[in-house]
């Protein structure tokens, strides 16, 4: 395959570049060596000129067409081209990989630039997320060493992933020991995370199972696998996991319990997955988190089982468990699809009382079905479809909103103002305990000499 410089080499006529010179690019200046830079080095960390960025963006948009000049366009900029500009040209071009690494390429052939650690990150998550993966892979085979980072494998991993190619993402971590970075147990996780996440997990547990590099087996790792089984809702393949952790002396936690209760929800076993809630709390003695009961309440709310999905709200007020916004949007729903509306409102200002911010989805679910409502009654009555019986009704919706909205804030304020009350009448009770006990401590008295004994 042809290196990514002389894949561009026709865009750039008149400068032709060896392998050898670019394996240069991103290095220093080797000890003992004078310093090639024809003008002073930057500050690695300057803020970018924004008339610069903005510049050399437009630049890189008109001069896209693989027979356009760039590096011409380019040249008259290279005096004021600094690591930091030319990380934030490459932040806001993602959307143009082609002109970006070419981009890349023109700068890192100017003598003594060093391009930021970032902005290879940033320049190799434009060309995988436009799947340009031979671009991508013969850019890194010509760059040094030192010029990549530990943090691009996990981008790698991520990527191939998305683009359904586990086979590529398994050869990327590989190749870390080749790069001359040592595979971690951490590096592992992360490669099988982002399999497992992305519907690969038949070909994540093959990985860990035939793996050359050897690792201490740990929750984590099975937990992974576990939820990746849940994601493609495979619940007998998630418990044969979980039991072969157990059988190898690995011991579960909470998240491992957790991956199987959602492996085991999403398989529709509701009722096993119960009882591995029991086995948490009474065999293991652990207690369940916010996470546990999210299954339990995606499974009433898929099932369309509203009372389900309100009892398992108050187990975990039980519990002082707060559900994510995520969870509290599900219940909405499904309260708005079975018409329980004022419950909703319920559900929404619970989620103010205890701190969870409710986003745009919870109030457009709420807007959604008022207007739901609204074309049930006209389609009733099509007399009452004209423009200014809507105009009328959804100034109405806004203002009952609007009212709910006001009354679930005074809500909010009260309370905030009761507990304030509570606090500076519990301080008050503690200034009095310790005056109480100022004034009645028994204060020790100076020995006072004993009377003599009578004759």
């Amino acid at each position: 395959m042809q290196s990514a410089a002389r894949l561009f080499a026709a865009a750039a006529p008149g400068s032709p570049r060896s392998l050898l010179f670019l394996r240069g690019l991103c290095s220093a200046s080797p000890a003992g060596q004078p310093d090639p830079r024809p003008y002073p080095a930057p500050d690695p960390d300057p803020d970018p000129d924004p008339r610069l960025v903005g510049a050399l963006c437009r630049v890189l948009s008109d001069f896209r067409g693989p027979r356009h000049d760039l590096r011409a366009a380019l040249s008259g900029f290279a005096p004021r081209l600094t690591p930091a500009a030319a990380a934030a040209v490459l932040r806001r071009c993602r959307n143009l990989p082609v002109p970006s690494l070419r981009f890349f390429l023109f700068a890192a052939a100017m003598p003594g630039f060093t391009h930021l650690p970032d902005s290879l990150l940033i320049l190799a998550g434009s060309l995988a997320g436009t799947r340009l993966f031979p671009l991508l892979r013969s850019l890194l085979s010509d760059l040094p060493r030192s010029a990549l980072s530990r943090d691009l494998f996990p981008l790698l991993f991520r990527a191939y992933a998305r683009a359904g190619l586990p086979e590529d993402a398994i050869r990327a971590f590989s190749s870390m020991e080749r790069f001359c970075f040592l595979p971690t147990v951490a590096d592992l996780h992360s490669l099988l995370f982002t399999l497992s996440h992305n519907g690969l997990v038949e070909h994540a547990e093959a990985f860990f199972r035939e793996s050359p590099f050897q690792f201490d087996l740990s929750a984590k790792t099975y937990t992974i696998l576990i939820s990746g089984w849940a994601v493609v809702a495979s619940p007998v393949k998630a418990q044969k996991l979980f039991d072969e952790m157990i059988e190898r002396g690995v011991q579960p936690d909470v998240p491992a319990y957790n991956a199987l209760i959602d492996a085991l929800c999403r398989g529709g076993d509701v009722a096993l997955a119960q009882e591995q809630l029991k086995d948490m709390q009474r065999s293991r003695g652990l207690a369940p988190d916010a996470a546990t009961y999210g299954p339990f309440l995606r499974s009433a709310c898929a099932s369309k089982d509203a009372r389900a999905a309100l009892r398992v709200l108050d187990r975990m007020r039980a519990r002082s468990l707060t559900p994510n916004v995520f969870t509290y949007n599900a219940v909405i729903r499904l309260l708005c699809e079975l018409g329980e509306v004022d419950e909703s409102y319920n559900i929404l200002n619970e989620m103010a009382t205890y701190g969870e911010k409710p986003d745009v989805w919870s109030y457009n679910t709420l807007l959604n079905t008022h207007c739901k409502l609204k074309e049930a009654i006209m389609d009733s009555d099509p007399s009452s479809q004209n423009p200014t019986d809507m105009t009328a009704f959804v100034q109405n919706l806004l203002g009952q909103m609007q009212t709910r909205f006001e009354s679930m804030s005074q809500n909010i304020v009260s309370k905030i103002d009761e507990m304030g009350t509570k606090i500076d009448e519990l301080e008050q009770s503690i200034n009095d305990l310790k005056a109480e006990m100022g004034t009645e401590t028994p204060v020790k008295k100076p020995d006072e000499p004993k009377p003599a004994d009578s004759a």
